[in-house]
């Protein structure tokens, strides 16, 4: 079993790294780990966005959805939903994500 301690500092060492990414088409969910303070428990939010190739072939995202993409993306919220809760779970556990579970 992992303490508390052991597992903020891994995940310092990680700053800006997300949690987890899941994609669907060209819709992408990013968990990301908010340590929790005071004996609470890590937090998790999720940034969407959606890429799209411009018209010289560069590669960007924006934060903007088309109507098809609402529904994928609909899609992508419980994906990304069923992840956080098995997060959860593992940090509930006491264990270390493995890099199957990030």
């Amino acid at each position: 079993m992992v303490n508390q301690n052991e597992r903020k500092n891994a995940m310092t060492q990680e700053t800006n790294k997300p949690a987890f990414t899941e994609r669907f088409g060209g819709l992408k969910g990013t968990i990301w780990r908010n340590p929790g303070t005071d004996g609470k428990p890590d937090r998790y939010t999720v940034s969407y966005s959606r890429s799209y190739k411009t018209a010289d072939g560069q590669w960007k995202e924006t934060t903007s959805f088309s109507a098809i993409d609402n529904l994928k993306l609909g899609h992508l919220v419980g994906k990304v939903t069923d992840r956080i809760a098995e997060l959860k779970a593992i940090d509930a556990s006491g264990q270390t994500p493995t890099s199957e579970d990030e």
